[in-house]
């Protein structure tokens, strides 16, 4: 089950099956542009959004039979919504209007209507008209408020302001006739707690359903040429992702969410620049929001305990007990045994001891897991009972910590995964660890301090190749201080490769008497020769483990 309520659930929910949109542009034009196209909001091209796959279309007839006979042959679609998309659908007469829709309605049996409008345009006669209609069809307004802060309307030229929004939604409302918001994120000047007062206000206005969207700049528009004089900041597929997943928090579970970002031809977009798929950024939102433990609505409704199975546990060698996991079908820890890898490896090849005698030590471990590796070093520093350890800890797998509460051995281990999970901060004496919920990618590009060790543990490598990326050593590299030191639990030579080419000497610091494997790094001080063989690649800091992995193979058979 997904942690939102997405449309086509919804729809199967209420018409037992998804209908799938027919976009169709009437050429109404719009209320604030001018005759000869030029005006309008800043953001919105000449085109007025018109969908790629009706754009040669030369009637509407042509339109609705290009979409239907894409949809048809792209999605096995077999049910349908007639969507008026582009530019305003209200913008005429009503005369104009009731002969556009019955044409349209005729053409084929749609079972559902959505008119995508402004708040300014819909004047009493056409709210008449669309209540008429919707005794006879599902009949939706699509409404495009973009935000509810009047600055930012006013910046953009939208011609209206946030009351008339409200406004139109309330009298849309009375006429028995539902109402889907579209809302911008990443407007200049606007913030995450601006975007939450724009969602809360649509939210306590009673919307139907709401279309998410980041903010594109395309070319030929008044944004781009603003863009292009003083460029501001924009979201990429991390910020805007950890945004999307808040606000998902503050919209009930029974609103649907048609659209979780923006979609725009590649030859128009002018920035942001994604490298992340349409379909990857979705299952990304999916995996992360399961992994963080949560869903929509979940910060506005009470929720319901879901009972939690008994955890799948194995107890290892040296006492430690660890988990199986059902992504990677493995257990998350050597035969040797927890306890074992943390201390054998981790810190004894970081020589965390004698750093600590000496001073403090600020240590990153990326891939936190269970936590035994910093649950050992905080023991460490307990016992020594003489310089600071902080640790800044990434996972992504937030649920990890709790089900790893319920298992392992240790007393102190258990307050340290509890108080994490609930509050991403433990403290004592002589240590500090900070719990960063998030993608380690994403997570190390926000980090600014210097590091005197780090641990990387990247589990499974073939199946967590985004973490042994030539990309992601090098900048590991940069948060790594001069005389730090860099032990990871990977035994791939390629890996080795990656961290050699990313200015690192490196040593293996396998367990001959059992499973436990990995190397050590240090900064190189002299250059490299280039191998023969490629490390795993990730230019944009964005590809799939799967494609980094099939890239990788393809470039090796070359």
């Amino acid at each position: 089950m997904l942690p939102y309520l997405s449309h086509k659930n919804f729809m199967f929910a209420q018409y037992g099956e998804a209908l799938f949109s027919i976009p169709v542009n009437l050429e109404f034009g719009c209320p604030n542009r001018e005759k000869d196209g030029s005006g309008g909001c800043s953001f919105c091209p000449e085109h007025g959004a018109r969908a790629a796959q009706i754009a040669d279309a030369k009637s509407v007839e042509e339109q609705i039979e290009k979409a239907l006979s894409f949809a048809k042959r792209r999605y096995k679609a077999s049910s349908f919504a007639l969507y008026i998309q582009a530019y305003t659908g209200t913008f005429a007469s009503l005369v104009r209007q009731k002969e556009a829709y019955e044409n349209l309605l005729s053409l084929y049996p749609f079972r559902a209507l959505h008119v995508g409008t402004r708040p300014d345009c819909l004047s009493e006669a056409t709210l008449e008209y669309l209540s008429e209609l919707n005794q006879k069809i599902d009949v939706v307004v699509e409404l495009g408020v973009q935000t509810l802060h009047d600055t930012s309307l006013a910046r953009m030229n939208r011609g209206h302001d946030a009351a008339c929004s409200l406004d139109a939604i309330k009298r849309l409302h009375g006429k028995g006739l539902k109402v889907y918001a579209h809302l911008i994120i990443g407007l200049p000047n606007e913030n995450l707690e601006m975007w939450k007062q724009s969602l809360k206000g649509l939210v306590d206005a009673g919307i139907d359903g709401i279309k998410f969207h980041n903010l594109h700049i395309i070319e030929k528009t008044d944004l781009a040429r603003e863009y292009a004089q003083t460029p501001f900041a924009l979201l990429n597929e991390y910020a805007y992702a950890e945004a999307l997943m808040e606000l998902l928090r503050y919209v009930p579970s029974t609103i649907p969410i048609l659209r979780l970002a923006t979609d725009t031809p590649a030859h128009e977009l002018i920035a942001p620049k994604w490298h992340m798929a349409k379909g990857q950024f979705g299952e990304y939102i999916v995996q992360t929001m399961r992994y963080r433990g949560i869903k929509q609505g979940d910060l506005v409704e009470s929720q319901c305990e879901e009972s939690d199975e008994i955890p799948q546990k194995i107890d290892l060698k040296d006492g430690s007990s660890t988990l199986w996991s059902e992504i990677y079908h493995d257990y998350y820890h050597p035969k040797a045994g927890a306890y074992a890898q943390a201390e054998t490896l981790f810190l004894k090849k970081s020589d965390l001891k004698v750093r600590l005698e000496k001073g403090d030590v600020n240590l990153l471990e990326i891939g936190f897991g269970m936590g035994y590796t910093t649950f050992k070093a905080l023991e460490l520093a307990q016992t020594l009972a003489k310089n600071r350890l902080h640790v800044n800890a990434i996972d992504q797998d937030r649920m990890l910590l709790q089900r790893a509460s319920a298992i392992v051995p240790n007393a102190l281990h258990v307050k340290m995964l509890q108080t994490l999970f609930t509050c991403k901060t433990y403290e004592d004496d002589f240590a500090r660890i900070d719990f960063q919920n998030v993608e380690a990618r994403y997570g190390v590009t926000l980090l600014s301090e210097k590091f005197d060790v780090i641990f990387l543990d990247p589990f499974i490598e073939s199946n967590n190749a985004s973490l042994v990326t030539l990309e992601f050593f090098q900048n590991l590299k940069k948060l790594l201080k001069p005389d730090g030191v860099l032990v990871a639990s990977t035994a791939l030579h390629v890996s080795q490769i990656g961290l050699t080419l990313a200015g690192f000497d490196v040593h293996v610091a396998n367990d001959e008497t059992s499973d436990i494997k990995g190397v050590v790094a240090t900064h190189s001080t002299a250059s490299k020769p280039l191998h023969v063989k490629e490390p795993y690649r990730d230019p944009y800091g964005v590809w799939s483990d799967k494609m980094i992995e099939t890239l990788h193979q393809k470039r090796s058979l070359v």
